[in-house]
């Protein structure tokens, strides 16, 4: 199984980066980890080139990320929640699966599409009711274009109160569930 990780955390040694570390530690599989943080993604700028060609006319990494997303099995994205989104850098990487959605809906082309699991992981230092659900959608949405469904979500708020690496309970959950991720079939 290779598993793609999208780590859009710029702080390595924070709450999403723990909390996904926990997760990994019980997937089994060939993990390769993109540092969203680190990579030269620009922003789309909507000129319509993915409508003709399956490619992106700016020439930066998300070229090699392309490539990355087609051959996986499973992705998983982990990112903080900032002002109830996304960080900035993860969506940049998210408008530029227009690629992607152009492929499927402007030319129609449904070859070399391989179904995917995917795997959300967001964190939010405060807490409120529905706190993540702008962060699931777009996540979604995102996994979607990759043609990645969506089968395990864990969401951990309040980290400003209990950081995760301090949450033994919540990191045992997370371990199991990973391990429990090994066990099913797209």
């Amino acid at each position: 199984m290779n598993i793609l990780v999208f780590s859009a955390s710029p702080n390595k040694k924070g709450n999403t980066h723990n909390l996904m570390e926990k997760f990994l530690e019980g997937l089994e599989g060939n993990k390769e980890i993109i540092e969203v943080y680190d990579k030269k993604i620009g922003a789309c700028i909507d000129c319509k080139y993915c409508y003709k060609v399956e490619s992106c006319a700016i020439k930066d990494d998300m070229i090699e990320i392309y490539d990355k997303i087609k051959k996986s099995d499973v992705i998983v994205i982990a990112t903080p929640m900032y002002f109830s989104g996304v960080t900035a850098p993860l969506k940049a990487l998210i408008d530029r699966l227009q690629v992607y959605w152009s492929k499927k809906y402007i030319r129609k082309d449904r070859t070399d599409i391989k179904p995917k699991r995917g795997v959300i992981l967001a964190t939010g230092g405060s807490s409120w009711p529905d706190m993540f659900r702008p962060v699931e959608e777009t996540l979604i949405f995102a996994m979607a274009a990759m043609d990645a469904k969506v089968e395990e979500k864990i969401y951990v708020e309040s980290t400003d109160k209990l950081p995760v690496k301090d949450n033994e309970k919540l990191l045992q959950e997370v371990y199991e569930k990973a391990a429990k991720f090994n066990d099913k079939k797209l």
